[in-house]
């Protein structure tokens, strides 16, 4: 016998081991045979403040078959906890599901099954799917029991989720047919694992830190990918690098065919032409043809709905992919050095250059190259501007797809989180705060706000709203503008007075300089933080504070300035007084000049965060007559 049969054996033996072990593991639950202790349960065990807790999920991939079976129990604790009733799967097929709620009723189980009118799948593409269900009768004290079965294998493996997991444990069987890979991220480590199976044992519940990317890109999980099928009577080879990514969405038939043509684009793309002669007018205007033409359905999706982008554009409705491929198109047509960028979108996780995946992508987008400068633009939203990026894009790289060439993108935006706000009150005899606010935000403030605003139905309720929502403030007069100016700062002036918010004592009174501005507590609560700090996007917030005396009164107490940077420069504050005659003004800036801060920065930042909460909490003294 050679030494490379010699060599084969125990490879084979290896692997039938593997392989029996991973069969002769029974299954940790069985669908439909639920244990009355689990319904009986009022709080987690380790972890008292859970609404929810993974029981068990279990997932087993048949290779002989190529079918995926999966059994997902869920305890429901607190009515917050009720959402996790609605689940949504991602499938490459046809699966059959199977629900149930169990509740206690009078010392007795009660079942409630999982109808098909609360089954609703959605097709993101001809080979993709999304399934949503909706159990019923789900309430405090219930236990889900859920079942599915469909060909192919999950995108993902979550062991661990924003709730307690008793039990997660998936086998994998291998095939001669079918190969895959899988990839591990997160910081739990799990409490077995061999070359088929892989169980993790009471993970804790993900926590959720302020300022945060998707918890998909740190939670513990495998994200698996098909890299090809072959079968006696069928091959096919997936993505395996980048580039292949990038060829199959040029022939796809909801991406780079979808555009193919696009006839129906013609007259607007003349009358655009006719219009406006400046190239950057051009692209202003082709995006807003397409804002009015088609309105987004809130569905994120790098592929369109047909493979006919005219059908979202004569149903005036469509996913993310269906108008941002027509804009690209209608950019084409402009005579635009245009490209589709590919991307994830932040809730959706990071892409990451050494796993390719095509599934991974879930949104899409126009890079334009003009005069030199280069131009984010997406048509979903209609206070969007040509260069800036919607923030849920912003997510460190996306896939540039053409079919001469690809490459790497950093999904970062020019624009700023900037506001200017300036308080110009005086203060009467009875305490009374009386005066004018004015505001003008820029960039993404300036986005937030018309957005928030759009939501109300006239200025009243707005005014209604903003009242509510600062207490003690009433608003005599208000004007609003550059609200449909989208390449403007937006601009707000109100007439107020301001009761509540001045404390007195004797003959003394007391006033905090921030008023509805305050910072009350600092965000950053934990020591120590495993994860990057992601603002999104830099930002920028200068206050001013303008306070006239009444007559005779005097200032005895002004809070000290001061004046703090990381030492980078990454992140500074400054905050001063000065006083002339019956006046005393405070000037305040706070810039952070990055969007993410690494793990070793997070001292320094959560130190400059309590620092300026100090300052936020200083008060005026004043003496009055």
């Amino acid at each position: 016998m050679k030494n490379t049969d010699q060599k084969f054996i125990p490879a084979i033996l290896l692997f039938c081991i593997l392989h029996f072990s991973a069969l002769a593991q029974k299954a940790p639950v069985k669908y439909g045979k639920i244990i009355k202790s689990d319904l009986e349960m009022k709080v987690y065990p380790s972890d008292s403040t859970a609404v929810a807790a993974i029981l068990c999920d279990y997932g087993y991939f048949n290779s002989t078959r190529f079918e995926f079976e999966r059994t997902l129990r869920i305890k429901i604790f607190k009515k917050e906890g009720a959402s996790w009733g609605n689940q949504i799967f991602p499938i490459s097929s046809k699966a059959d599901i199977r629900g149930i709620t169990y509740n206690l009723e009078n010392g007795e189980v009660v079942e409630s099954k999982l109808k098909s009118e609360s089954i609703f799948t959605e097709n993101v593409t001809k080979n993709y799917s999304r399934i949503r269900i909706a159990m019923p009768n789900v309430r405090e004290g219930s236990v889900i029991d859920l079942n599915f079965r469909f060909n192919g294998l999950p995108s993902e493996w979550l062991f661990q989720q924003e709730i307690p997991v008793r039990w997660s444990e998936l086998i994998l069987e291998p095939s001669s047919e079918v190969s895959f890979r899988k990839n591990y991220f997160g910081f739990e480590r799990l409490s077995e694992s061999n070359e088929m199976r892989w169980v993790a044992k009471e993970m804790p519940a993900f926590k959720l830190e302020p300022y945060m990317n998707s918890v998909k890109n740190y939670m513990t999980k495998f994200d698996i990918e098909i890299l090809n099928i072959n079968l006696t009577w069928f091959y096919e080879e997936f993505c395996t690098t980048w580039e292949a990514v990038n060829t199959r969405l040029n022939e796809n038939q909801y991406f780079g065919r979808a555009m193919e043509g696009c006839s129906f684009l013609n007259g607007i793309a003349k009358e655009i032409k006719k219009n406006q002669s400046d190239p950057f007018e051009r692209l202003k205007a082709a995006q807003e043809a397409i804002k009015k033409a088609v309105k987004w359905n809130e569905r994120e999706s790098v592929f369109a709905s047909s493979g006919n982008l005219s059908t979202s554009f004569n149903k005036k409705i469509g996913n993310s992919g269906d108008i941002n491929l027509t804009l690209i198109q209608l950019l084409k047509k402009l005579d635009f050095e245009v490209y589709p960028v590919a991307l994830s979108t932040r809730d959706n996780g990071f892409l990451t250059p050494v796993n390719p995946s095509l599934n991974k992508l879930n949104y899409v987008i126009a890079y334009v190259v003009l005069n030199d400068k280069k131009y984010f633009v997406d048509a979903t939203e209609g206070f969007l501007p040509v260069g800036t990026l919607p923030q849920r894009c912003i997510n460190l790289q996306g896939r540039l797809i053409d079919e001469k060439k690809s490459g790497w993108i950093d999904l970062e935006s020019e624009k700023k989180n900037k506001k200017f706000i300036s308080f110009d009150l005086k203060l009467d005899a009875d305490n009374m705060l009386s005066g004018q606010i004015a505001k003008s935000s820029y960039d993404y403030a300036a986005l937030d706000f018309r957005k928030k605003y759009e939501k109300f139905n006239s200025k009243e309720e707005y005014l209604k709203n903003f009242e509510a929502e600062n207490k003690g403030l009433s608003v005599i007069d208000c004007e609003i503008t550059n609200l449909d100016s989208i390449y403007l700062p937006l601009m707000e002036t109100y007439k107020v007075k301001i009761k509540n918010m001045v404390t007195s004592s004797g003959n003394q009174v007391y006033i905090n300089p921030f008023l509805f501005e305050q910072i009350t507590s600092n965000p950053f609560k934990t020591a120590e933080r495993k994860y990057p700090v992601d603002f999104i996007s830099p930002s920028e917030i200068i206050y001013l504070f303008k306070l006239t005396l009444p007559e005779g009164a005097q200032v005895i107490e002004l809070p000290k300035p001061i004046s703090m940077k990381l030492p980078d420069g990454s992140a500074v504050f400054m905050y001063q007084f000065t006083k002339n005659d019956n006046v005393v003004q405070l000037t305040y800036r706070f810039r952070i000049n990055k969007a993410i801060f690494p793990e070793n920065e997070y001292a320094n930042l959560r130190a400059l965060f309590s620092e300026m909460v100090k300052k936020h909490s200083e008060q005026i003294s004043i003496k009055t007559l």
